[in-house]
C-alpha cells in the first residue's frame, strides 16, 4: 500500500516526455516518501506510448500502467487510474508537463494541514489572448447554466485523500468530469497557486467548439437548470402573448377602424414560437439521451492490458 499514488492519463505524449515526467516526479516525491507509485493510463494514443510504459515498468517497480481497450476520453482515463490507485494520497496530473511535478510537495503539505482535496490554481499561464477570452466565456456560461462554481484557473492537477478517492469510485455516471465530481463530493477543499508549466510545441488547448461540447455535457450531466430555463422562457412567451392579445382586443374595441397586424408580424411570431419550442424539446432530448446511456448499464471503460505490477485498489 503506497503512501502516494500519482495517476497520469496519457494519450499522444512522446517517450521522451514521459521519461522526463518520471524523472521529475521521482525527484519531487523522493523528499516526501520512498513509498509511491506512478500509474500511467494509456487512453489508446500512439502505439509507442504503451511500449514505453511496459519498458519503464520492467525497470522501475514504481511505474505501473493500464491500457484501455479504446479511446474513452481523459476523464474516464482518470477514473480508471483512481480505480487502481492504492495510496493514502492520490495525485492526479496531466502527462504533458504543463502540470509541474515540482508542485507535488506543495500539494501534499497543504493537504496535510487537514484537507481532503487540494487543487492547483495555474498562474502565469502562457496562452494567447484569444484562448484566454474563450476560456473566460466558457466558464461564465458554464457556471451560469450549471449552477456550479468552476474555477478557470484550475484543471485536473490535484491531490485527494484515500477517503475522497473511495467516494469518487462509487460515482459511476457516464458523464465524467473529474473536477465536477470531486467538488460535488465535498469534504474539506482548498487550493494553492503555482506557476504553469511550458506549453507543448503546437499545443493550442481546447478549441471553442470542444469547449462548447464539454459545457453542454457538464450542464446536462450536473444540473437540470436548462429545463427550468425552458420553462421560464415558455412562461415569458405565454405572458407576452396574453398581454399582446389583450392589447389588440382593447385597441379593436376602442378603435374599430384601427390598423390590423400584418402577415409579417404573424409569421415572425410563429417562427419565434416554433424556434423556442424546438429548443425546449432539444433540451429535453439531451436529458433523455443521458438517461438512455445510463440505463444501458455498460461499464465506464474496458481494459486491454495492464503491467504485471498493477492491481485494482481494494474496495
Amino acid at each position: 500500500m503506497p503512501h502516494i499514488s500519482i495517476v497520469v492519463p496519457v494519450f499522444n505524449e512522446t517517450s521522451d516526455m514521459l521519461r522526463e515526467l518520471i524523472r521529475r516526479v521521482d525527484k519531487a516525491v523522493a523528499g516526501i516518501t520512498e513509498d509511491y507509485e506512478i500509474i500511467f493510463v494509456d487512453d489508446r494514443g500512439n502505439a509507442d506510448v504503451w511500449k514505453f510504459i511496459l519498458s519503464a515498468s520492467s525497470h522501475d517497480t514504481k511505474v505501473k500502467g493500464l491500457r484501455l481497450a479504446r479511446n474513452f476520453g481523459q476523464h474516464v482515463a482518470i477514473t480508471a487510474g483512481l480505480d487502481h490507485a492504492s495510496g493514502d494520497w492520490v495525485v492526479v496530473m496531466d502527462s504533458d508537463l504543463e502540470d509541474r511535478p515540482e508542485v507535488i510537495p506543495e500539494l501534499y503539505a497543504k493537504a496535510r494541514e487537514g484537507y481532503d482535496i487540494v487543487f492547483v490554481d495555474r498562474v502565469q499561464r502562457p496562452v494567447s489572448w484569444l484562448y484566454g477570452l474563450t476560456a473566460r466565456c466558457f466558464y461564465r456560461v458554464l457556471n451560469a447554466l450549471s449552477g456550479q462554481e468552476y474555477n478557470a484557473l484550475q484543471s485536473n492537477f490535484s491531490i485527494l485523500s484515500a477517503k475522497t478517492v473511495k467516494a469518487f469510485r462509487g460515482m459511476r455516471e457516464r458523464t465524467r468530469f473529474y473536477g465536477g465530481i470531486v467538488r460535488w463530493i465535498g469534504f474539506r477543499q482548498t487550493s494553492i497557486s503555482a506557476v504553469h508549466g511550458d506549453l507543448r510545441p503546437g499545443s493550442s488547448g481546447y478549441s471553442f467548439f470542444r469547449r462548447a461540447r464539454l459545457a453542454i455535457d457538464l450542464i446536462v450531466g450536473f444540473s437540470s437548470r436548462l429545463l427550468y430555463i425552458s420553462i421560464a422562457i415558455g412562461a415569458l412567451m405565454a405572458t407576452t402573448s396574453f398581454a399582446v392579445g389583450t392589447y389588440i382586443a382593447i385597441e379593436k374595441l376602442l378603435n374599430p377602424e384601427g390598423i390590423l397586424l400584418g402577415w409579417s408580424s404573424v409569421i415572425t411570431a410563429i417562427l419565434f414560437t416554433g424556434g423556442v419550442t424546438n429548443m425546449a424539446i432539444g433540451f429535453v432530448g439531451l436529458y433523455l439521451g443521458r438517461i438512455f446511456e445510463e440505463i444501458k448499464g455498460r461499464p465506464l471503460y474496458l481494459t486491454d492490458e495492464a503491467t504485471t505490477n498493477l492491481q485494482a485498489a481494494p474496495k
